[in-house]
């Protein structure tokens, strides 16, 4: 007999276990931010070291890593679903702490763009394996709350990696004044090492974990496929130009599905040399040369950002043309429906914005207040933790309680948490003395925190037990070629052209009334497309157990 949703109510592994996994999990989550942030309040020192403009910083920490965080998102997160989420979260953490560990000894900038993509697709492996853990050893009724908690690790590794990044490069660089540094290694690759190496030990943790069943909480229960890493493989094959094509011969598809793929990559192609070579005609003006002369086909830090912005497109158009005809009961639940798409499309515009104001707000603080990174990093990091942990706590725990009154509660949480920031981002930006941005910063963190754990587990309620990977992954591939692929990037643009860093911040969040927007649609519709995902995934060929269907059908006990 199927269960009933009272039964389902309960812990894996009990209730002290499943914290304990939770509090681990959340520790991955920070470090996941420890490697990927710590470049920020070392800006400067790497600007320095290899000679970096604004806009190719922008580039260096975002674009690079974002493409390839969220393409390998796709087959990891496939994986997630399909292989033993402990090992494969234990293999994915040693992997981008080593990676980091290489980024502090990189003799150039290819050397360190090199280490900053290994760094995304290592990371690209935590989210979807996370959150689909912590589904199954929790109940589902505290999925937000759960969730929420998880995504706290979020803050404290952004406030950490600004500490300990401007603490160690500080110290260290104060230790050798003259530059005479030991094996040619500076404040800011000290930090990288000393950050990358607690990173391996965590991930022998991690891999002792107990593996729940997939799908408990729901009394979904789904068991390990056969052949996961090559499912995994395919979704890899299917993301990844030009293995594209091959992926597109191999599942047969029609004709028209190939036009459709060549015009997009033409059209694409024709928007990179339209928006770079504008952008670079641009960059002439500000530098006081003739606009529009002909210099020849020029290859800029520009072109490589849109060129790479273009290729993750293309990659995720692929990848979901491919999907409809390799796994239509998932292409139908997560890209098939308006209410998911409209929540990636959000998530994605305000990543945008706060990608932008966090990759460039030490930097700001260092110049405009004139303080050193170690104050910087410690009281900024020490803010911006604290606040984060209580937004990100308080969105979760606020969006459980309005949903048991209000289907839409947890969404509407979210809404409110995205429309917000744009007033407090410029009284913060606006404040004379850094202990007043400081403390306007405080509530500016706490309202842009709190969205979140919303829109995670409503993606989480629209989608079957093993499509949880694929889901969150499809959401990070929004969040990070847009939101990080793009964002820092147009902040230094815009600083680059204005020369001032604030307008840069300032000028994203012009993009608040389309979220608020596309919020609006998700939150009208969210209640019927939760009640009819099992229909809709049975009618697209979902092959649940007789028992599932019964449970499912109108008039079952769920």
């Amino acid at each position: 007999m199927p269960q009933s949703p009272t039964e389902l109510q309960t812990y894996a592994f009990g209730k002290r276990y499943a914290w304990y996994a939770l509090f681990l999990l959340m520790l991955v989550g920070a470090f996941n931010l420890i490697d990927r942030m710590i470049v920020t309040i070392l800006a400067g020192e790497i600007k320095a070291d290899f000679a970096l403009s604004d806009s190719e910083f922008g580039i260096l920490y975002g674009t690079f890593f974002a493409i390839f965080y969220a393409l390998f998102g796709i087959p990891l997160g496939r994986l997630a679903d399909t292989w033993v989420r402990t090992r494969l979260l234990s293999i994915g953490l040693a992997a981008w702490s080593f990676m980091t560990l290489l980024g502090g000894l990189s003799l150039n900038m290819a050397q360190f763009s090199l280490t900053r993509i290994g760094v995304g697709i290592g990371e690209a492996s935590s989210g979807p394996t996370a959150t689909s853990l912590l589904s199954d050893y929790f109940p589902s009724k505290m999925r937000s709350t759960v969730l929420a908690l998880y995504s706290c690790g979020v803050p404290i590794g952004l406030g950490l990696s600004l500490v300990l990044g401007g603490s160690i490069a500080s110290l260290w660089n104060s230790w050798y004044p003259d530059g005479n540094f030991p094996l040619g290694l500076s404040g800011w690759r000290v930090a990288f090492i000393a950050v990358a190496l607690p990173g391996l030990l965590l991930a022998l943790l991690v891999a002792s974990l107990k593996e729940p069943q997939r799908g408990i909480s729901e009394g979904l229960v789904q068991t390990l496929e056969a052949h996961p890493f090559k499912k995994s493989w395919q979704e890899f094959l299917a993301a990844i130009p030009p293995f594209t094509f091959y992926s597109f011969a191999r599942t047969g598809m029609p004709l028209r599905v190939w036009l459709r793929n060549l015009a997009l990559l033409f059209g694409l192609a024709l928007a990179v040399i339209l928006i770079s070579g504008f952008i670079n005609d641009l960059v002439t003006l500000k530098a006081g040369q003739v606009y529009g002369q002909w210099r020849g086909l020029r290859i800029t830090a520009h072109t490589v950002q849109w060129t790479a912005l273009a290729f993750g497109i293309y990659s995720v158009m692929s990848w979901t043309q491919s999907l409809a005809y390799r796994d239509r009961p998932a292409f139908t639940l997560i890209l098939g429906t308006p209410v998911v798409l409209a929540l990636i499309f959000a998530g994605a515009i305000f990543m945008v914005i706060v990608n932008g104001l966090m990759a460039w707000a030490p930097l700001f603080a260092v110049t405009k207040y004139h303080e050193s990174i170690a104050s910087v990093g410690l009281r900024f990091g020490a803010v911006a933790a604290i606040a984060g942990l209580a937004g990100t706590a308080m969105g979760g725990i606020l969006g459980d309680r309005l949903q048991r009154k209000n289907p839409r509660g947890r969404l509407l949480v979210s809404l409110v948490a995205m429309v917000s920031p744009a007033p407090l981002a410029w009284m913060t930006l606006s404040q004379d003395t850094f202990n007043g941005f400081l403390l306007s910063f405080i509530s500016l963190s706490v309202v842009t925190t709190a969205w979140i754990a919303g829109i995670l587990s409503t993606l989480q309620d629209l989608v079957l037990p093993r499509m949880r990977g694929l889901v969150y992954a499809t959401f990070y591939l929004g969040m990070t070629i847009l939101g990080l692929g793009a964002g820092p990037y147009l902040v230094g643009l815009i600083s680059d052209m204005t020369g001032e860093l604030g307008k840069g911040i300032l000028g994203l969040y012009l993009l608040t009334p389309l979220i608020l927007l596309i919020m609006i649609f998700a939150i009208r519709r969210v209640d019927e497309t939760a009640k009819t995902k099992i229909a809709r995934a049975l009618a697209a060929g979902e092959p649940l157990p007789d028992n599932m269907v019964e449970r499912f059908s109108p008039g079952g006990v769920n």
